[in-house]
């Protein structure tokens, strides 16, 4: 994808139509997926409580310390280390994780086949089943230090901003995130088509910063970024929290999930997994993971859109 890149208003219709499935004639929403959420198939007690396993994942988590992108530092102290242990010990579970900081870095790892699934945010992993023949589900999503399971993109303007709404954004400069971010891009590319929304200019950037950037140096009239960048550094480096305001946010998606491939993963250990980390949570959850810990996870379908 080009980082920087203007979009006409006739473009921006013709590029509407998704890549995955071929153009429709309405207003697309996207390639669909099936259900992300983990549903066992019917496994008997025996099965589920069987002898030790050994599963390798790979980690990206945004509250990780050892996987945390530079803007959450402050913020980013999760360790698993205690987790480990409690799930070798009481559940024979032998959970051994690898760190990556870059997400291209994690997107690698999972096409490697090295590993048997990820922690991270899930459309990382799941962006990558339609070529890549996977069978991702979430076992579990993880609480943020705040509490919260789930994020948004939010459309972000300055303070003193005209625009008041979503329909405000209607032929104005627009930047948003790049293909691999569901909740920066795919999303509010959906949004945006199917409320009839045309950029007057789309920009591209890879990051939140870069996004709010372009906003405070007016090179863009509105910029679309995750919902926890206004607390993390890369809207605190560059003004305040009071300086901005958000207009509209897409549909919440799950912030962090354990996420297994059932080609790699029987359903008898997935389910052993889920229940240990639901029992390690709550109450029983550890300091070191800043949070109640794991949760269900929440019913999430993802949305693809690409550019023909």
């Amino acid at each position: 994808m080009k980082n920087l890149f203007t979009i006409t208003t006739g473009i921006f219709i013709c590029a509407a139509c998704l890549l995955m499935t071929g153009c429709t004639n309405s207003v697309n929403e996207g390639y669909r997926f099936s259900e992300t959420v983990f549903v066992p198939s019917k496994v008997s007690a025996s099965e589920a409580s069987a002898g030790p396993v050994k599963l390798k994942l790979a980690v990206n988590d945004t509250y990780c310390k050892e996987s945390a992108c530079e803007c959450v530092h402050f913020l980013a102290a999760r360790e698993y280390s205690e987790i480990q242990a409690k799930l070798l010990a009481g559940y024979r579970i032998d959970f051994e994780l690898t760190y990556f900081i870059d997400e291209y870095e994690l997107e690698n790892a999972l096409i490697s086949g090295e590993y048997d699934g990820a922690i991270c945010k899930p459309w990382f992993a799941f962006m990558l089943v339609p070529e890549h023949g996977t069978d991702y589900t979430r076992v579990a999503d993880i609480l943020d230090p705040f509490e919260n399971q789930m994020l948004t993109g939010v459309f972000l303007v300055k303070k003193d901003s005209p625009l008041q709404s979503f329909d405000d954004v209607n032929g104005k400069r627009i930047v948003i995130g790049q293909g691999d971010s569901n909740e920066k891009y795919h999303m509010p590319m959906l949004m945006m088509e199917k409320r009839k929304v045309r950029p007057g200019q789309l920009f591209s950037k890879a990051s939140c910063t870069e996004c709010i950037s372009m906003l405070l140096d007016d090179s863009a009239d509105v910029a679309v970024v995750s919902d926890y960048s206004l607390i993390a550094s890369c809207a605190a480096d560059l003004g305040k929290e009071e300086d901005f305001r958000i207009i509209a946010k897409t549909d919440a998606i799950p912030l962090c999930s354990v996420i297994i491939d059932r080609l790699k993963v029987s359903d008898a250990v997935a389910m052993r997994l889920q229940k240990a980390l639901l029992e390690l949570s709550g109450e029983n959850a550890p300091e070191t993971m800043l949070s109640q810990g794991f949760v269900k996870p929440a019913r999430w379908t993802p949305v693809i859109y690409k550019v023909k």
